[in-house]
């Protein structure tokens, strides 16, 4: 999502397959890219490279 003086102005919808709203985004030292959901049953993914 981008901001412009705090308000909104893009966002980007990525991994929508999953169909749960991505909470938190974060690269672990080792370089991966981990993703939490917030969904009732959330999850805890690691994305690997392609």
């Amino acid at each position: 999502m981008s901001f412009d003086a705090g308000v909104p102005v893009a966002e980007e919808r990525l991994l929508v397959d999953l169909g749960e709203r991505i909470r938190d985004v974060r690269q672990a030292p080792d370089g991966f890219i981990y993703v939490l959901t917030d969904a009732a049953r959330g999850r805890l993914l690691r994305l690997l490279p392609p």
